[in-house]
């Protein structure tokens, strides 16, 4: 994957009466499959990462993911979110209550109102069955855990046969014991489909697990890009202390 982000915002919010205005300045390059964004909230991750699927418009600047251009201000380039090949995990999953597992996972894959083809039934079943709850396509989402519903929204976005899948904070709402074991399988998910993906976190044990590129973030602007991947390979484990040093760094510099 090539990502080059090169974007300027701002948004305008209003809080029992009192406007509020946050100004972002996001500007990184990365070549590798596994980007993570990492700084304390209220930084400009989660906008960032918005604007890169087309839910935000930034103001000027790009986006370009491997040969495409999704956003160029100047040349007047904004696809919109469905043209973009993206998926997308939210923090919270995003999934719909009034459907069940088989329908949530398979939402891109339907005409609506048609229901599912038995050909988009079959892809689905193969991708829950990958995330071992091919027995929960009858479920609805109040019926599952954390973790099930965390496989449900993934394997929705790459029912889409996405370039590269957005995550956000996706362990942050998990206990301690289940955030490891989801890192295991999303790493091991990710390397099976290829799929790059892009993280968002504040929690140094999903940059030792994910970061070949890591982007911190401060104050609405990237505060520093490190290649992690050429870090460890020239430097060992002996470089883990640099990098965990330069993303406490960004906490200290934001209090």
């Amino acid at each position: 994957m090539h990502l080059s982000v090169d974007i300027e915002l701002t948004l305008k919010t209003r809080q029992r009466r009192q406007a509020r205005e946050f100004s972002l300045h996001a500007r990184f390059e990365s070549a590798e499959d596994k980007v993570v964004i990492f700084g304390p909230s209220g930084s400009g991750k989660s906008v960032t990462l918005q604007a890169i699927a087309g839910l935000i418009k930034p103001r000027r600047g790009h986006i370009r993911l491997g040969g495409r251009t999704l956003f160029d201000s100047a040349a007047g380039v904004s696809l919109p979110t469905r043209s973009r090949r993206i998926g997308y995990v939210f923090q919270d999953y995003a999934l719909f209550p009034h459907l069940t597992v088989l329908e949530n996972a398979g939402y891109a894959l339907r005409a609506w109102p048609r229901p599912l083809s038995r050909e988009a039934r079959e892809r689905i079943f193969y991708m829950l069955d990958v995330f071992g709850i091919a027995d929960l396509a009858g479920s609805m989402p109040y019926e599952l855990s954390g973790g099930q519903q965390q496989r449900v929204a993934l394997a929705r976005a790459l029912l889409r046969d996405p370039e590269v899948i957005l995550l956000d904070e996706p362990f942050s709402a998990m206990d301690f014991l289940l955030r490891d074991k989801m890192r295991e399988e999303l790493a091991a998910i990710q390397a099976r489909f290829k799929v790059p993906i892009i993280l968002i976190t504040h929690d140094l044990e999903d940059v030792r697990t994910f970061a070949d590129t890591l982007v911190i973030f401060r104050d609405g602007a990237v505060a520093n890009v490190l290649v992690c991947s050429d870090i460890f390979r020239r430097e060992g484990v002996e470089a883990w202390p640099g990098i965990v040093e330069a993303c406490g760094g960004v906490f200290k510099a934001s209090a």
